[in-house]
């Protein structure tokens, strides 16, 4: 699945969002070089609104699923 995201601005917030979900939902790609940025992770559709309620959390709004 793929994300647009908002309130990603730089490295760390990616690494924030790796470090915080990775071991709950694998692995993630974060896109820093379009913006909004876009999240990629390999999840099945239940596990979706988890993400989404996970990285709210985190300070992260997702404003579409591409």
């Amino acid at each position: 699945m793929k994300f647009k995201v908002a309130n990603i601005n730089c490295q760390n917030c990616a690494n924030l969002i790796k470090n915080s979900l990775e071991d709950e939902f694998g692995k993630i790609e974060v896109d820093l070089n379009v913006t909004p940025r876009v999240v990629v992770v390999n999840i099945n559709k239940e596990k979706i609104e988890d993400f989404k309620k996970e990285m709210k959390d985190l300070g992260f709004e997702i404003l579409e699923e591409l």
